[in-house]
């Protein structure tokens, strides 16, 4: 039976450690994140990962995101361009996802090879220090594939059910989603506007564009 675990008064060091085993011996974990409720896996564990995409009813085809608690984590599975590497200086902890080029022969099964690596730092306290023990992290939405950010723990439970062993219950969050930058090219495009506003990227990248737009 999934266990939810109250951590609105924080998160001591011994139950850290207990979610962070649980994550790498292939459990899905729901936590929270600056923006909405996400389910967690290790992003080497091919089994945990098919589990996360059957929990979600979500397509093999699509590439999983990935989250640390640090950039030199990230560093160690993508590779940023200079320019990006200035925006994320700005906005990381923060709800930004940047789509990049991953790092050569890392061994997973998150989707394609061919796909843009999605990243991300996430700023809540919580998140990080569980992210913190467990290095690079599958981190996507707790709601089904094609579902709206949940803001809620029970909302979490209502979409994944038994899926997840642990939820932790910080109380009701903005249901947000982050936004989306892609810097896969010699460009920055924003390709979803959520928490942070183009004309906040702007302010320290002026030549991102949307991606739907030349300028």
């Amino acid at each position: 039976m999934s266990e939810v675990i109250d951590v609105r008064n924080g998160l001591d060091e011994s139950t850290t450690q207990r979610i962070v085993e649980a994550v790498r011996g292939g459990e899905l974990v729901v936590i929270p994140t600056d923006t909405s409720y996400a389910v967690i896996c290790d992003a080497f564990h091919a089994t945990a990962v098919t589990s996360l995409r059957m929990a979600k009813n979500q397509s093999s085809d699509v590439a999983l995101p990935i989250a640390a608690a640090s950039m030199a984590t990230i560093n160690g599975v993508a590779k940023m361009s200079p320019v990006a590497l200035d925006v994320v200086a700005a906005f990381w902890p923060g709800p930004l996802t940047v789509l990049t080029a991953p790092q050569a022969s890392l061994s997973w099964s998150i989707g394609s090879p061919d796909h843009a690596l999605a990243v991300r730092v996430p700023r809540h306290d919580i998140a990080l220090q569980v992210l913190a023990g467990i290095g690079p992290t599958v981190l996507t939405g707790a709601q089904q594939a094609g579902g709206k950010p949940l803001a809620t723990i029970e909302q979490s439970q209502e979409s994944l059910g038994e899926g997840a062993s642990i939820y932790l219950d910080a109380g009701s969050l903005s249901g947000t989603v982050s936004s989306v930058l892609d810097a896969t090219t010699g460009s920055l495009r924003l390709v979803r506007e959520g928490s942070l506003t183009l004309a906040e990227l702007r302010d320290v990248a002026p030549m991102i564009i949307k991606a739907t737009s030349s300028s």
